[in-house]
């Protein structure tokens, strides 16, 4: 099945529009937070400087906090009904001392090199525009001794089905763009509608 073009903005804009997305996916994404920060303790990360890339409304740093109360995470995505609506979640779950929202480009982060122990990036490989850039640009501001976690939908079996997942890259296709990026070594996980891509590059088990 060949991947469609999106159904929705690749930045959202519109209040109510963001509003129906946070209500349609904000228990799947929950998940995907929890998931994510069960993967990290499994690898013995702890505390330190975070870096969301596309946080939309900021479930995944939520999650992310209440694993690791030492951790400072910085969120960035362009679209600010997104960041509206996690700056009330932040708020509401008493986090505001440990994340902070930020309007940004994931195509061009304004940060220096190597500023971040972990940066996330979470279903936004199939929406940017260039996502060779975005990757380029995780790479860039990850510290070399540090973790980056990549996670996208996965156009497989339940594209028959979903017609999101139509929108998304097979694992070859993932696979093809980080090998075109300057991407670190790492590994994949995938399960049957998402795939991880792990750069682990601590001293704790570097890969």
């Amino acid at each position: 099945m060949k991947q469609i073009d999106l159904f929705h903005p690749r930045v959202f804009r519109d209040q109510d529009w963001a509003e129906g997305y946070y209500k349609r996916n904000r228990k799947s994404i929950e998940k995907v937070g929890q998931r994510l920060a069960r993967l990290l303790k499994s690898m013995g990360f702890t505390e330190g400087t975070i870096l969301d890339v596309g946080c939309g409304f900021a479930t995944v740093p939520i999650e992310i906090a209440k694993a690791f109360p030492k951790a400072k995470i910085t969120g960035i995505d362009l679209g600010e009904p997104l960041l509206k609506i996690g700056r009330k979640l932040i708020k509401n779950n008493g986090l505001e001392n440990q994340i902070v929202l930020l309007n940004g480009d994931a195509q061009n982060l304004q940060y220096d090199d190597s500023s971040f122990d972990l940066v996330i990036n979470s279903f936004l490989i199939h929406i940017v525009e260039d996502p060779i850039q975005m990757l380029n640009e995780i790479e860039r501001v990850a510290k070399p001794e540090g973790i980056i976690l990549i996670t996208d939908l996965r156009r497989g079996f339940l594209a028959y089905i979903i017609k999101k997942f139509r929108t998304a890259h097979t694992l070859e296709e993932a696979t093809g763009l980080l090998g075109k990026s300057k991407i670190s070594y790492g590994r994949f996980a995938s399960g049957p509608f998402w795939w991880d891509y792990i750069v682990d590059n601590t001293t704790m088990g570097k890969l």
